[in-house]
């Protein structure tokens, strides 16, 4: 079982799932337009709800 990391919001006042972008945090729990996110720095930069392309060893140039 994998637990995502998880945080108190203070501007929503809901537990928000840290393992995906702020901008899908601020979508799902109705955050206004420029309302600047105390929990920004622990987002992830990448979705990890969405699939993310494989590296294969041609990309890595071997």
């Amino acid at each position: 079982m994998f637990d995502s990391p998880i945080d108190h919001c203070p501007v929503c006042g809901q537990m928000v799932v840290l393992d995906q972008t702020q901008a899908r945090c601020a979508r799902e729990h109705n955050c206004e337009p420029g309302t600047l996110c105390p929990l920004r720095e622990y987002f992830t930069g990448t979705d990890s709800t969405i699939d993310q392309p494989k590296e294969t060893p041609r990309d890595k140039g071997c």
